[in-house]
């Protein structure tokens, strides 16, 4: 984790060259991925708050006491939690929280589970597309960095399927099953 500073994703590679591999344009050039920092909180939370009342989840209360639990446990670093931040030209406009641990099954490599991805839904479609990737470009460096076999992004929302499912293939993602909620 000591790798990652204020403008790079883990490892020191710029997600710039993930979102457009023949280089980036005028407009993309603001776009970083970097760490959470504690300066964070109100922008993450009015970010979470947009993407909760999108969700099957939307009927429960969104919890300012839990986000703030999170927040501490997050900013402690833990070594094998990550919460990445999107900011574009110093705005923050997304988040994404992964952990990392071995199969319960195995004692092989470590892999990748993402708690949340939520960019800020009030920016243009294209803009959110591009933070979306970007993310999912600084969670799969942090993956890597971590030595994880593979990158688990569960998608429980309920909320923007086929567009997730259309970013999450553009970033290289396979389908491998599906979530059921059980009333």
């Amino acid at each position: 984790m000591d790798d990652i500073n204020k403008e790079t994703a883990v490892g020191g590679l710029p997600v710039d060259g993930d979102i457009a591999p023949s280089g980036p344009t005028p407009d993309e050039v603001g776009l970083r991925v970097r760490l959470l920092e504690s300066r964070d909180r109100d922008s993450i939370g009015r970010i979470l708050k947009q993407h909760h009342a999108t969700t099957v989840f939307r009927n429960q209360p969104f919890s300012d006491w839990k986000l703030d639990r999170h927040f501490q446990l997050i900013l402690s670093r833990p070594p094998r939690m990550a919460c990445l931040v999107a900011v574009w030209n110093d705005e923050v406009l997304g988040v994404a929280w992964a952990s990392a641990d071995s199969y319960m099954l195995s004692d092989g490599p470590l892999f990748s589970t993402v708690e949340v991805i939520a960019v800020d839904l009030e920016r243009p479609p294209l803009r959110r597309a591009k933070v979306f990737l970007a993310l999912v470009a600084g969670l799969k460096q942090w993956a890597a960095s971590m030595g994880a076999s593979h990158t688990f992004v569960h998608v429980t929302t309920g909320s923007n399927l086929k567009a997730t499912d259309r970013l999450m293939r553009a970033s290289g993602a396979q389908f491998i099953g599906g979530a059921y909620v059980v009333p």
